[in-house]
């Protein structure tokens, strides 16, 4: 026990006086989630916008055929109101329309439904449904009939991109503390034949690898609740909605996910012959994840075979359950999937890190 102690610590002050480690975990993430957190990066594409049709009427797919082909929004099918206020309550839509399933009966009544304080999107869905009404058949006499479209504002609890982004960037740090501040540390200590002296001693492959996981996890921990810290204060994000156990969750989606790539890191750093193939070969697992695990926008919408291969991503389910519990106050039984599919990744990692450590 003494030696693992002596080894974290060791570990811990060996972190800090290695300046990229620090610009890693605390800088640029941080730079990251302010730039794009006031610079609203969300608002510069077409909304996405989903579709209900409950008819099986000739107008209803009239107007169904005129909305999916405008381009002004996105629209996507949808199979139920349940999904709808899911869709908009992980703000992967802004609002979903729904064509009822006595869209005649109704004289062409269409609802919209949308979040509190979405009134520009509302506006534009509006004007759009209103387009397609004019357009369909049969349907331009219905138009000046009051109440032609209405609206529903849907009680749901959404912070906005700037919440999905905060959630994302914190799962986006705890990959990049893990993979790359490992890998350089590793290949220092081999270049340095830090490696080689510490074989001669008492210390094992077991020693080594659980020393660096714990000092490693726990500064991973820090990062976690300074970001989150930096989220609410500058960015006005409200981290879990005051529920405890959703806080609890988020740290221990940060100790699984930290270990799980703490454990990438350190098969890298294996794998890696020298120091210059170790950075491509970190790129080559982090780029992928960076942009198609849902950090910086929704996967939801992606096409299916994308999303499938974004699903089998480790990132995906960390960041995911991060942000169910920021945004969501989603507590530990929540997010039993998410939990999971990381515990899965983290064995699987850690065993490979294990079976390829060498001292070489």
């Amino acid at each position: 026990m003494k030696i693992y102690i002596g080894f974290i610590v060791a570990a811990s002050k060996m972190f800090f006086r290695r300046k990229s480690s620090i610009f890693w975990t605390l800088f640029f993430p941080v730079v990251i989630m302010l730039a794009l957190g006031n610079f609203n990066f969300g608002a510069y594409s077409a909304p996405n916008v989903g579709l209900i049709n409950n008819s099986t009427d000739q107008a209803a797919s009239n107007i169904s055929n005129a909305l999916l082909k405008t381009s002004t929004i996105v629209v996507k099918n949808l199979e139920s109101i349940a999904e709808g206020d899911a869709a908009l309550e992980k703000g992967s839509i802004v609002a979903y329309i729904e064509i009822p399933d006595n869209f005649i009966k109704t004289e062409g009544k269409i609802e919209i439904t949308t979040r509190e304080g979405d009134k520009p999107e509302l506006e534009l869905v509006q004007n759009v449904v209103f387009v397609a009404l004019s357009n369909a058949n049969n349907t331009a006499s219905k138009l000046n009939e009051e109440n032609a479209i209405l609206t529903n504002i849907a009680d749901i609890r959404y912070q906005g991109y700037t919440g999905f982004l905060v959630a994302g960037i914190v799962g986006m740090a705890i990959m990049q503390s893990g993979i790359f501040t490992v890998v350089f540390t590793l290949l220092s200590y081999k270049n340095q034949g830090v490696l080689r002296r510490l074989r001669a001693t008492p210390i094992s492959p077991a020693h080594f690898i659980v020393g660096h996981l714990v000092s490693r996890v726990f500064i991973i921990v820090c990062q976690t609740a300074l970001l989150l810290a930096i989220g609410a204060v500058f960015l006005g994000v409200s981290i879990g909605l005051g529920n405890v156990f959703a806080y609890l969750n988020i740290f221990l989606m940060a100790i699984l996910g930290g270990i799980l790539f703490l454990s990438i890191g350190l098969a890298i750093s294996s794998a890696s012959p020298n120091e210059d193939s170790a950075p491509a070969l970190a790129n080559l697992v982090t780029f992928p994840m960076l942009f198609l695990s849902g950090v910086f926008f929704p996967i939801d919408y992606l096409p299916k075979s994308i999303y499938y291969f974004c699903n089998l991503l480790p990132l995906t389910h960390v960041a995911e359950g991060i942000r169910l519990s920021v945004l969501y106050g989603y507590s530990t039984l929540d997010t039993l999937p998410q939990l999971g599919y990381t515990f899965i990744w983290m064995i699987i990692a850690f065993a490979i890190c294990a079976k390829t450590f060498k001292w070489e």
